[in-house]
């Protein structure tokens, strides 16, 4: 299984998919070799968003590609609470966002911005 997360770090914001998480988040934050060059700029990555149960890594690929489209963790949260509650699909060849059965974990402070059920991310 796959999942497409969103970091924030003060007022930048990153997104990537995997299929390790944690291990994901240590190289992000520069404890583990390996991050992305983008987050090796700042420090203190905090996931605020993750999309899970994600079959395959390009279904994965492609909600990332339609995430990626908008810049701002606020107006990233607010994109994806729309892609998820209006659109059928992350892209044309998708298949359908219901047909994955996704989880959306986020953090409490964002749950008010979704028009469908998620859980509540904790992180320390």
């Amino acid at each position: 299984m796959y999942l497409v997360y969103i970091l924030k770090s003060g007022n930048f914001s990153y997104i990537g998919m995997t299929n390790d998480f944690f291990k994901r988040w240590l190289q992000h934050n520069s404890i583990l070799k390996g991050g992305a060059k983008y987050t090796s700029k700042f420090h203190n990555w905090t996931p605020i968003c993750i999309i899970d149960g994600f079959k395959s890594k390009s279904e994965a690929m492609q909600c990332e590609w339609r995430l990626k489209r908008v810049k701002g963790y606020y107006k990233r949260i607010i994109n994806l609470s729309n892609i998820l509650y209006n659109d059928n699909k992350w892209t044309k060849k998708s298949p359908t966002i219901i047909s994955q059965n996704l989880k959306v974990y986020t953090l409490k402070c964002y749950k008010h911005l979704f028009k469908i059920k998620t859980y509540e991310l904790y992180w320390f």
